[in-house]
């Protein structure tokens, strides 16, 4: 039973992403008779209607986890368990630093992650639906504890741990922004999130479409990295970092794997190879990257209201930087505070003593360069002292239409996207460059974009409209 979600007992089909809200989801296609839909604004892929919670229950029987065959089985499938757990944990330690503090496992099963964890200093809580894997996970710990069944349902006070640690879970759950919410109330502020689960942008995701491994009727919801992302940030995180997902897993492991869900062309594939490779090849463990991602991201507070950053790189831009800055104060967004963050590059035109005269604006945050180090230093450094939640770049040339901050915005807010791109042409709408008194240097440059674009579309075989 997935945790900390509501029951379900029917097959009433969803009419809204979970994750934006649109109503626009399309059918993309059947497996084991259940519907995968995708939402056609934000991407993200899940089951429509959810299998019920009896069907669920008969899926997670007792042999539900490859190599509990066997005694043999069994202790290779914990050996790779724990192989890949202190993996984790020295991930989790470049992203959180040293170990330290109260660390939850939801989705612990007999306790495999808790006794690595334990063993590196954390003091560790799991929780785990399965009674009989609660008991075997509490008599492995010497110090840590174990709560069976549903997080929700524990009573656990807020602000207790910090960190949360889900491996293979947040797939299986009924509604993942709930559940992050209530991972969000249990960490401490400032406490990390950890997450490894299936990414529909993995290499074998792309390569076998509706034939991937990971879609089955135990897993919900599919997510890749820029929808996890959002799912983050709207139930309140920040400072996430995605990484491609890797295990470690013996070759045997793997046929199995694909023997039970079965992939046409792999499946035989692998089957032959275990015909003709020795044992103790098909038994080596090794770090295996094939269909997931690991997720980083932290607690942040909740604002009341969300705040949009424009980073603006300046360096000898006297004739324009004032009316831009005046025009971009100006500018009013529904539902955003905007500041904005000026790097002003020491230019010798003039602009710094322009820019200083708004040092004590409460809208703008100067920060100084002692010399050029370029554009891309700038941005860089512009972006570390940003505090939005929203972030946009602008240059200081008047070059770019403020009118085109809402429809680049409306897709972040709206959750159908956490990162987009402008582009000057699109649709019915082109944007030419144009520059004051110099207008063979216009031509030239303009004919020049259109060029250098069309020669990369047709190399590449790309779509580029900037």
């Amino acid at each position: 039973m997935p945790h900390n979600q509501p029951r379900n007992d029917g097959s009433k089909p969803q009419t809204d992403c979970p994750l934006c809200a649109t109503s626009r989801l399309r059918y993309a296609f059947s497996h084991e008779g259940y519907r995968i839909v995708r939402c056609a604004d934000c991407g993200l892929m899940f089951s429509n209607p959810q299998p019920s919670d009896m069907e669920l229950a008969a899926i997670y029987s007792a042999d539900y986890f490859l190599g509990a065959e066997t005694a043999e089985g069994r202790t290779a499938t914990r050996e790779m368990k724990r192989a890949t757990a202190r993996q984790y944990l020295a991930e989790i330690r470049r992203y959180d630093g040293a170990p330290a503090g109260h660390l939850l496992e939801i989705g612990c099963g007999d306790g495999d992650f808790l006794v690595e964890a334990e063993a590196a200093g954390f003091q560790v809580t799991g929780v785990e639906y399965a009674p009989a894997a609660c008991a075997q996970a509490r008599a492995r710990l010497q110090r840590g504890s174990i709560i069976c069944g549903e997080l929700e349902r524990a009573g656990v006070g807020a602000a207790q741990f910090d960190l949360c640690v889900l491996s293979d879970v947040i797939e299986h759950v009924r509604d993942p922004l709930a559940f992050l919410r209530e991972i969000h109330r249990v960490l401490k502020p400032g406490g990390a999130i950890f997450i490894a689960t299936p990414s529909l942008a993995s290499w074998s995701a792309r390569l076998l479409h509706e034939n991937w491994m990971e879609f089955k009727p135990e897993h919900l919801t599919y997510f890749d990295p820029q929808t996890l992302e959002t799912a983050l940030f709207r139930t309140g995180y920040d400072q996430v970092i995605v990484r491609p997902g890797w295990k470690v897993l013996s070759f045997d492991y793997v046929a199995k794997h694909c023997e039970r869900f079965r992939v046409p062309v792999v499946t035989p594939l692998l089957n032959f190879l275990s015909a003709l490779l020795p044992a103790g090849m098909r038994r080596k463990y090794r770090r295996v990257v094939a269909s997931g991602m690991m997720v980083f991201a932290r607690k942040a507070a909740l604002p009341e209201r969300r705040k949009l950053s424009v980073v603006l790189p300046t360096f000898n831009e006297a004739a324009t930087f004032r009316p831009l800055l005046e025009s971009v104060l100006a500018k009013e967004i529904p539902g955003l505070d905007v500041e904005v963050v000026v790097v002003e590059s020491n230019s010798t035109d003039g602009t710094r003593l322009l820019a200083e005269q708004y040092r004590d604006h409460p809208r703008v945050r100067l920060v100084l360069e002692d010399r050029p180090r370029g554009k891309g230093h700038a941005v860089r450094t512009g972006l570390a002292h940003a505090t939005g939640d929203f972030i946009l770049i602008q240059d200081a040339d008047l070059e770019y239409d403020l009118e085109d901050y809402d429809a680049l915005l409306e897709p972040l807010v709206a959750g159908r996207a956490a990162f987009t791109l402008g582009a000057r042409h699109g649709g019915s709408a082109w944007k030419m460059r144009e520059f004051a008194g110099q207008p063979l240097l216009s031509t030239a440059l303009n004919a020049g974009h259109w060029f250098f674009t069309t020669l990369v579309n047709v190399l590449f075989l790309q779509r580029l409209k900037d």
